[in-house]
């Protein structure tokens, strides 16, 4: 193909996942809408309860949907896991939602690059997370990004497709980050279901002081990074 048959082709591959994307959220969206009152996720226990399987294969769409969309923020899915299933079975369902819909963005920005994340992602974005390109420390970079609450996940995980990272380090990395958020979210979820008040308070001061660390050290972790690949690059010079 030549150049011009090349980027229509890109273009047109571009366009089929958008469409794929909104129509996922459409789908989704009457659960989202559910999820945000008191009601809503009332129906949505009893529906679950009525309807395991299906209810299991709803939720993990939607988990997936909020990874590669980032329609919502992940903690209130993370939550409705361990309300609707419990603490182990919803952890399961969203580890399992966080990997798939981290490999759907992972592969689809190696096929289709940097275009698709600038439409994606705001520039700002991407600007602060430029250090990822050529540190030495990328694996690390990840690691502690994804572990530490607050830190901008969404924008990583269409950023980090664009390293020469792995996708098997990529994945281990992330979703060791990842996991003991999730199962502090859905255990949180299946205590204020079942009314334990230790455990719900318990982890919500696990969440809380995370949130602070993150908050107050999200910018000099990212600004460490950054000055570590400055010093890099004066090396090489």
């Amino acid at each position: 193909m030549n150049q011009k048959q090349k980027k229509a082709v890109r273009i047109g591959s571009v366009v089929i996942f958008f469409a794929v994307m909104i129509i996922l959220t459409f789908v989704c969206w009457p659960v989202v809408k559910l999820i945000q009152s008191d009601e809503g996720r009332l129906i949505l226990k009893d529906f679950v309860s009525d309807n395991l399987l299906l209810g299991a294969v709803m939720f993990l769409a939607l988990q997936i949907l909020q990874i590669v969309v980032a329609l919502i923020p992940g903690a209130v899915v993370q939550v409705l896991g361990g309300v609707l299933f419990g603490g182990f079975w919803g952890t399961v369902l969203c580890v399992l939602g966080t990997f798939l819909g981290e490999a759907i963005v992972f592969y689809v920005v190696r096929r289709f690059g940097k275009p698709l994340v600038e439409a994606i992602i705001d520039v700002k974005n991407i600007r602060r997370l430029s250090f990822l390109q050529d540190t030495k420390k990328c694996e690390l970079a990840v690691f502690i990004l994804f572990l530490i609450p607050v830190m901008p996940k969404d924008a990583l995980t269409y950023i980090a497709p664009l390293t020469r990272i792995k996708p098997s380090s990529f994945f281990l990395l992330s979703m060791l980050a990842r996991s003991p958020w999730l199962v502090v979210s859905n255990v949180f979820g299946s205590s204020l279901q079942s009314g334990n008040i230790f455990i719900m308070v318990l982890m919500f001061i696990i969440v809380a002081i995370g949130g602070v660390v993150g908050i107050l050290y999200k910018d000099k972790i990212i600004d460490a990074f950054r000055s570590a690949r400055k010093s890099h690059s004066n090396e090489k010079i």
